[in-house]
């Protein structure tokens, strides 16, 4: 028997394989011996364990762990930061208005704002010049509405008006720390 055969085998008595792959496992164990008592070894053995499960995985679970493992093999890109849309906290700074960490360094960070429809942040003063990006939605600043695609620099020094959204919006902005 060979590993990849064991491998199928316990694939195929877990449940994990898609219908595809498990009718190839049921054709190909009807011409071997060898993989039809490996996948009966196998039950021998989890069939108790599943006796005992009161809750069913749901039945895509192996596939979103196959593909985080994956996800995870392909991001191992040395003197690189990923930070995945599911990855990090959001922390709420003002009512209607959250924000993500994404990198920080000694003199720099960059993060998303969320910002919920009719949200506001009030105007402040910049110790470094802060860069905005509008991923989507709007904000507005005194008469200037930036909309997804724009980018605003604010200079250090400049003290710019309560920021406003009507729709809402999501921003990345790149300041000092």
């Amino acid at each position: 028997m060979n590993n990849d055969d064991t491998v199928r085998a316990g694939e195929y008595v877990l449940g994990v394989l898609g219908a595809e792959e498990r009718a190839a496992v049921e054709r190909d164990a009807a011409g071997n011996a060898e993989l039809a008592a490996e996948i009966a070894f196998w039950q021998a053995r989890f069939t108790p364990l599943l006796d005992n499960v009161e809750v069913e995985p749901p039945p895509d679970l192996f596939g979103r762990i196959a593909a985080a493992i994956a996800a995870a093999d392909a991001a191992d890109l040395p003197g690189t930061v990923t930070v995945r849309a599911g990855e990090g906290g959001w922390q709420t700074i003002a009512l209607g208005v959250e924000r993500k960490i994404l990198y920080r360094t000694e003199g720099r960070i960059t993060y998303l704002i969320r910002g919920q429809p009719g949200a506001s942040l009030p105007g402040h003063e910049h110790d470094d010049d802060e860069e905005i990006y509008v991923l989507s939605g709007d904000l507005t600043m005194g008469a200037l509405t930036l909309r997804a695609g724009d980018f605003h620099l604010a200079r250090r020094g400049v003290k710019h008006p309560t920021a406003t959204t009507a729709e809402g919006c999501m921003l990345l902005i790149s300041a000092a720390a």
